[in-house]
């Protein structure tokens, strides 16, 4: 906690998110000096060691300020995979797992004396990495270090922002140390006065809107603050969509969109992004079709050019980009492209969201194609080189490929089979693991360097074939993660686009679609 006054902190935390307690902390404020037990709930998260009774390590290290960005963890404890005993899990049965971390943060982790903790960082993994616990996007797993002195936290509600309806109860519970004195408010108005180092409290949501909880904790002259906000949510807009507009990003002119999202069953949506500074509220809620199936909204006064990052949040919790949107940006991989790979690479919005998000951009310059009058060779006289962009140069780029298609041409070939290009998870990889198929994947560059490689081809009379995995999507696919069974780990009953299970569990990767849906 920093000492702020509250104008600039309700500024600071509006955007910042909060999420479900995959593991609890004793004690709940720990500092860098202190001896911490950590609990992981291997139910909560992406629950994917749940019910698992196996050996569980945690892989784990910590954020410092010597960090280059806030998933940038220093001084694991092991490498991947590698299991000791300073990281092994105790069982408490009822999928709860316990990490005791001794003598002290800092000396568990090696870390200089010098140099500030920030977090501890999990993930939690079977002894044979087969299963793994994460938080329920799929990210790395943290946990805060405080500086000594006097600290406050909220740690109910869970959700920042909480999205509530009209009349439910709200409950509030958080913690306090080294305090004279700790305050909760609502609003501003004093909820509870000297509440001691704990503090629980029930809200009857009565307002529509948003309403700031505070807790103030002070210590002399130093006062603290921690603070979460819910929103009051109101019943959908029930609007046709407009003519024309299609699933997905629909650029209407230099400074608006129209973003349509097919997702039936869900009882309300907002688009957060960059252009709402990642809060709620009435202007971003989504309208809903007559039929229930569709949720759009018109954003206007955008800037002509810029690149704006947004997802959907669905139902409070699920927070998804645009499954046809031709840019992501990715908390965990973005940060490993160089810029020579991908010049001015937007940077994800650290802090103010999580999981991946995609990217719109109103007044985009089309590519101007050269090569107007390619003809594609007949199938029976193709003469086909498949390439892996990651391996067949050492700049994994499709700029790279551009300069040796002379090479190419030399060998005799007049088509080039692309493995997998769509963005997958990670960057390194064959391409077989998708989640945004309509997006080129960065690590391989820009999405006009990857038309100026297919222009190049045709100009030399090479076509260009596209090796698509129409089969199966991963996880953070937003078509599987907007109808996941957190539980079983694996789509939803609801989900129209996949099988809960692969009808073919020999051979099966990642989440099978169902192709029996009309969705589909």
């Amino acid at each position: 906690m920093k000492k702020v006054t509250l104008g600039f902190f309700l500024t600071l935390l509006s955007t910042m998110g909060v999420y479900a307690q995959v593991i609890t902390a004793k004690p709940v404020l720990p500092t860098a000096s202190d001896s911490v037990t950590i609990t992981f709930d291997a139910s909560k998260g992406d629950a994917g060691l749940k019910d698992f009774t196996g050996d569980v390590y945690a892989h784990t290290g910590v954020i410092t300020d010597k960090s280059t960005s806030s998933s940038d963890w220093k001084y694991v404890k092991a490498n991947w995979g590698v299991n000791i005993p300073a990281c092994k899990m105790t069982s408490l049965g009822n999928n709860l797992w316990q990490l005791k971390i001794t003598p002290s943060i800092r000396a568990y982790y090696g870390v200089p004396s010098g140099e500030k903790i920030l977090k501890m960082a999990f993930v939690f993994r079977s002894a044979d990495n087969a299963k793994t616990g994460r938080e329920a996007d799929g990210g790395d797993i943290f946990y805060n270090v405080y500086q000594a002195g006097t600290n406050v936290q909220i740690t109910l509600p869970a959700n920042n922002p909480d999205i509530v309806d009209l009349n439910d109860t709200v409950v509030v519970q958080g913690n306090s140390v080294n305090a004279d004195s700790t305050y909760l408010l609502l609003d501003n108005q004093t909820l509870v006065a000297d509440t001691g180092s704990s503090f629980s409290y029930k809200i009857v949501a009565s307002q529509y809107g948003r309403h700031w909880i505070i807790a103030k904790a002070v210590k002399g002259s130093t006062i603290v603050y921690d603070s979460v906000y819910y929103y009051v949510n109101r019943t959908p807009v029930v609007a046709a969509l407009p003519a024309g507009v299609r699933d997905g990003i629909n650029y209407i002119n230099d400074s608006t969109v129209v973003l349509s999202l097919y997702a039936p069953h869900k009882k309300h949506i907002f688009t957060i992004g960059d252009f709402s500074n990642w809060e709620v509220g009435d202007k971003w809620a989504m309208n809903i079709t007559p039929d229930s199936n569709r949720f759009w909204i018109k954003i206007t006064g955008l800037i002509p050019k810029k690149e704006y990052i947004f997802q959907y949040l669905i139902d409070g919790t699920i927070r998804v980009g645009d499954p046809y949107a031709d840019k992501v940006s990715d908390p965990w991989n973005d940060q490993y492209i160089s810029p020579k790979t991908y010049p001015n690479l937007i940077k994800y919005p650290k802090g103010k969201t999580s999981g991946i998000a995609t990217v719109l951009q109103t007044d985009q310059a089309p590519y101007p194609w050269k090569t107007t009058n390619f003809k594609v060779p007949k199938e029976e006289n193709l003469v086909v080189y498949e390439l892996l962009v990651r391996d067949f140069t050492k700049g994994h780029t499709f700029d790279d490929i551009i300069d040796t298609l002379g090479y190419l041409k030399r060998l005799g070939i007049n088509a080039i089979e692309l493995m997998p290009v769509s963005e997958f998870e990670g960057n390194s990889s064959w391409g077989y693991n998708p989640n945004y198929y309509f997006a080129p994947d960065k690590y391989y560059g820009p999405k006009n360097t990857f038309k100026a490689f297919v222009d190049s081809c045709h100009a030399n009379g090479i076509a260009v074939i596209m090796d698509i995995v129409l089969n199966h999507a991963m996880g953070t696919c937003p078509l599987a993660k907007m109808y996941w069974n957190s539980a079983k780990n694996q789509p939803a009953a609801d989900n129209p686009w996949f099988n809960q299970t692969s009808p073919n569990p020999v051979y099966q990767w990642g989440n099978d679609f169902n192709y029996d849906s009309p969705q589909t």
